[in-house]
């Protein structure tokens, strides 16, 4: 009887050491966690990116931009000392005067961890943003919002991020401006 008491338990530790630690991804900042044991998965449960998947227009004259967006679920983070999942919100988009191309990233590796050109999150409290939206042409970085304000339409809202330039010994290119207005309505697609 011993044997087997042992044996069951021995099974449950090795199983509790394997599970997955879940968090609501708009909760985190409100709940402890440990973002390098590889058992953490920062989980999309209310489907906020969900409305926001799909491919998105603006057009404005001879302008316009599509905007490609990709749900990844359970996206593993590994870089340095991080190892844990999150549910992301990344993608492309195509920035067209006159029917020629300025900027398309369609070609981006979009299973990079980092350095994406497109790459959402959901902030504490639901809203979804990002930290770094590219502008490759001025070679500068926006933070943007979205705003889902009907199942078609959306608000892309953008400004300069802090600490986007960095100005050291060597001389730096400062492009004014932005290539794309830095404030755009989307029609879904």
């Amino acid at each position: 009887m011993n044997k087997i008491t042992l044996i069951f338990i021995l099974i449950f530790s090795i199983s509790c050491k394997s599970q997955t630690n879940i968090i609501e991804i708009q909760n985190r900042c409100n709940v402890g966690f440990s973002d390098t044991d590889g058992s953490t998965y920062l989980k999309d449960i209310s489907n906020i990116y969900t409305p926001f998947v799909g491919i998105w227009k603006w057009t404005s004259g001879n302008r316009e931009m599509t905007l490609t967006l990709i749900k990844q679920t359970k996206f593993h983070i590994t870089s340095g000392a991080f190892n844990f999942y999150k549910d992301r919100l990344v993608g492309y988009y195509v920035y067209k005067e006159n029917g020629v191309t300025i900027i398309d990233t369609s070609g981006d590796n979009l299973m990079n961890e980092y350095g994406l050109n497109v790459d959402f999150s959901i902030y504490c409290g639901g809203l979804v943003g990002d930290s770094s939206f590219q502008d490759i042409k001025k070679d500068k970085s926006f933070v943007v919002s979205l705003e889902k304000l009907s199942p078609t339409q959306m608000k892309f809202t953008g400004k300069v991020g802090e600490g986007t330039y960095q100005i050291g010994r060597t001389p730096t290119t400062v492009y004014l401006g932005s290539t794309f207005p830095l404030e755009m309505f989307f029609t879904k697609q």
